[in-house]
């Protein structure tokens, strides 16, 4: 997950006038808002218009309206904010409508330990976060925020604390993938003119794997990597009896301090065929930083590497 950034410089106030629901009668029409959203107090150019007071402890917490500033989280990462600690209301931020959030709690039961979604469709089916709510983090579009001095405002309805509100940034940190010697080579060479004409094979292309982190973002490390016959699943792969010992340092060299990198899965790319008769799989995971904070972990990625592979292997001798 991305850092934390409250960014909140000053006490959250609601106005000093009555703000609640009305009802106007008005040429035998019912209208019905509120005052606040009729005055705009969510707007930048009407804060000088509104009577907001200093945030009080035991000031009642429904049909209010609360207001900060805060500053946009540095960098170009995706921003959420947290409206878990409040109840039903309204959020804008610049001016902008953030929309509706509702801090509803799911039931506590009816979660499954496992998850299987064969057979028959039901909305049972793996549920899960029970007892949790159903959603506390709203997307913030970038393209609202100003580096400082951002408006938040908020009409809660319901009561909330809007002191535990606050501001994170996200980023994917894992990628991965496997891609077998027996897969297709990439879409892009099929429309090769040695293929189209028929003068090369598909067999003789070998099939690629891909990984790309978030824009902005560069490839830190390689956790794992083996070609091979390797187990397991993303975050959870496993070298398996057949493996090429310079795996890791070929897609270190192909990957590292990159946005997006390729490597081709063939026995020649690792320099020989580690095991002659097996169908082989090239399978890596690796971990994305910011391209501002990345530095060489190429030793200490070695370090950690090699000790997962002695045992990964003490494991499969003790079990075979």
């Amino acid at each position: 997950m991305g850092s934390m950034n409250r960014g909140y410089r000053r006490q959250l106030a609601y106005p000093g006038r009555a703000t609640g629901i009305y009802t106007q009668l008005s040429a035998g029409l019912c209208q019905v808002g509120l005052k606040g959203e009729a005055a705009k107090y969510y707007a930048p150019e009407e804060q000088e218009n509104v009577d907001w007071v200093d945030l009080q402890l035991g000031a009642p917490s429904a049909f209010i309206w609360y207001k900060t500033y805060f500053d946009a989280p540095k960098g170009s990462d995706p921003v959420a904010i947290d409206l878990g600690s409040m109840g039903k209301g309204f959020a804008w931020i610049n001016g902008h409508g953030l929309g509706r959030y509702w801090s509803l709690v799911a039931p506590k039961s009816g979660c499954p330990k496992t998850c299987d979604y064969r057979g028959t469709y039901k909305e049972s089916k793996c549920v899960t976060n029970c007892g949790e709510l159903t959603q506390s983090w709203y997307h913030i579009p970038r393209e609202w925020l100003q580096d400082s001095n951002n408006l938040l405002v908020i009409f809660e309805e319901t009561g909330g604390n809007p002191l535990k509100i606050s501001l994170k940034t996200h980023y994917t940190k894992t990628v991965c993938a496997k891609v077998s010697e027996n897969d297709y080579p990439p879409l892009s060479s099929w429309w090769h003119p040695n293929i189209v004409s028929g003068k090369k094979s598909f067999s003789d292309v070998p099939p690629e794997i891909h990984l790309r982190c978030d824009d902005g973002h560069v490839i830190s490390g390689i956790t794992f990597a083996s070609f091979g016959n390797s187990g397991g699943s993303c975050q959870k792969f496993s070298v398996g009896h057949c493996h090429a010992s310079s795996s890791l340092s070929v897609v270190q060299t192909a990957c590292l301090g990159k946005n997006k990198c390729k490597v081709s899965v063939s026995n020649a790319t690792f320099g020989k065929d580690p095991c002659r008769g097996t169908l082989k799989s090239l399978a890596v995971e690796a971990e994305c930083t910011s391209s501002s904070n990345f530095s060489d972990l190429h030793a200490m990625n070695l370090l950690e590497y090699q000790k997962t592979v002695e045992e990964s292997r003490e494991s499969f001798s003790a079990s075979a």
